[in-house]
């Protein structure tokens, strides 16, 4: 048994190799690609000239799903194994000497777009941490909706323990992004890490509470003329990821006033204290202020027309993941939880997914006679996937393929997206857009709760309905 077992080990390590030889062929080289980073089901990769990239090949490989040429980067489908081909891609990449960030590689063209840019730097960052934070989310509603149901006692240990540990997460949050986004920007994590820690520095957050215990200002001056204003940073994550910036500036620089013999103490001491003082003094201070400043945009949009605002968020919603920038919602939503404790957005999300689904399944529908056995169980599970979540296969492996049919799944969404936030239906932690995540909802009543049932059955009956009506199979 013991070595069949290796000889089917190594044979899926000899598949993937393979798969990935491919596609890197079919990227234009080892050479082309600058930069790979994944989200949960997509490799997204920056390459120096797009024109050597094969669209037709990259989707001719078995295990790619979908291939999507948009902000500044080649976003390649994969599904729920995206982690282990991008671990491979790396190991590749090292060993043949091409690791992403060598600075002997052809300078990128999109380096001026900005809007492209940032929504790279956005999905990069958020997309390795989703899982942490959806975990940690999760586990806060299924608490709430065993407490709800006096399954377990609000006052008992377990969910105090369990309770901690899950606020424990969004608290450290900065700690999390800032890590992820110490990748992005190519500098040291630990010390990004380190920049984070100060942040949330415990002795600083008592120092904070004494002065003004004592109805002095939360200041302290550093050096007699640095002001430190002592903010409370748990849960925020504009501060960190500008802190990160602000390291990946500052570390370069200081490394080449250091001598070489002194490098390995002293560019660490100087890139952490300088960081940590500039972001605790200015950055940090400015990262709140963007981060109110975008709630206050959020919520004054939702004041003017809160039904109008739901539909446009809920038409969008397909649209965005097919081009790879619905992870800019993640910052916002987060940023609602931390400002409000609740937030209106990600039911929206919820509702797109199973919208896509709704469509997907009412393609099953209609082509289950007329199509192969293979490729209607194919249709199927793409849309049991998108149930559960994961979008990707419904959308570039049905939905794309039907331009109706998109249309059909983004309108119901956008009605449903519109009854959703006039009925106030909302979640007070982050979670995963999926079925699963129903039990979160009853963390702010029953109410709550039967509204977002409602919703997601809603929306998947009409999305459903308006496809089987409106799209015919040859609408391809």
């Amino acid at each position: 048994m013991g070595g069949f077992g290796k000889k089917a080990s190594a044979s899926k390590q000899n598949a993937m190799t393979e798969k990935l030889s491919l596609m890197i062929d079919a990227l234009g080289g080892i050479g082309n690609i600058s930069d790979a980073t994944h989200c949960m089901t997509r490799l997204r990769l920056k390459i120096a000239d797009q024109s050597k990239a094969s669209e037709e090949t990259l989707k001719s490989i078995k295990g790619v799903q979908g291939v999507v040429f948009a902000e500044g980067q080649i976003q390649i489908i994969i599904g729920v194994e995206v982690e282990k081909w991008h671990k491979a891609l790396q190991a590749i990449m090292a060993g043949s000497g091409a690791a992403v960030g060598d600075e002997d590689k052809p300078k990128d063209k999109d380096d001026g777009k900005l809007f492209q840019n940032v929504m790279r730097v956005v999905a990069g960052i958020f997309g390795p941490v989703v899982p942490a934070i959806a975990g940690a989310g999760m586990l806060m509603g299924l608490l709430s909706g065993l407490i709800a149901t006096n399954v377990i006692s609000e006052t008992s240990d377990t969910v105090y323990f369990f309770r901690s540990i899950s606020v424990a997460v969004f608290f450290f949050l900065p700690m999390l992004v800032s890590f992820s986004a110490a990748k992005m920007f190519r500098v040291n994590e630990y010390i990004a890490l380190a920049v984070a820690a100060a942040m949330l520095s415990p002795q600083l957050a008592d120092k904070a509470a004494a002065l003004k215990a004592a109805s002095d200002a939360a200041e302290l001056t550093v050096l007699g003329v640095v002001p430190i204003e002592l903010m409370n940073y748990g849960g925020a994550i504009v501060p960190a990821i500008l802190a990160v910036w602000l390291l990946s500036k500052v570390t370069p620089l200081v490394d080449s006033m250091v001598p070489t013999v002194a490098k390995p103490v002293f560019t660490p001491l100087l890139a952490f204290t300088v960081t940590a003082t500039a972001t605790l003094s200015a950055v940090g201070p400015l990262g709140m202020w963007l981060s109110n400043g975008a709630g206050w945009v959020v919520s004054s949009l939702l004041e003017i027309s809160p039904t109008l605002t739901g539909f446009v968020f809920g038409l969008t919603r397909p649209i965005t993941i097919v081009f790879g920038i619905h992870h800019s919602m993640t910052p916002i939503s987060l940023n609602n939880f931390a400002l409000y404790g609740k937030d209106l957005l990600m039911p929206i999300m919820c509702l797109g997914n199973l919208a896509i689904a709704g469509a997907t399944m009412a393609i099953w529908y209609k082509q289950r006679k007329s199509v192969s056995k293979e490729q209607s169980s194919i249709t199927a599970g793409s849309g049991v996937t998108a149930i559960l979540g994961i979008t990707e296969p419904a959308l570039f492996g049905v939905l794309t393929k039907y331009t109706k049919a998109m249309f059909t799944a983004s309108l119901a969404a956008g009605v449903f997206g519109a009854i959703s936030v006039t009925l106030d239906t909302h979640l007070t932690s982050y979670i995963l857009s999926s079925v699963f995540s129903l039990p979160a909802y009853l963390s702010a009543g029953t109410q709550n709760f039967i509204q977002a049932v409602m919703g997601v059955c809603g929306v998947f009956v009409l999305s459903f309905v308006l496809t089987t009506l409106f799209v015919k199979l040859d609408d391809e």
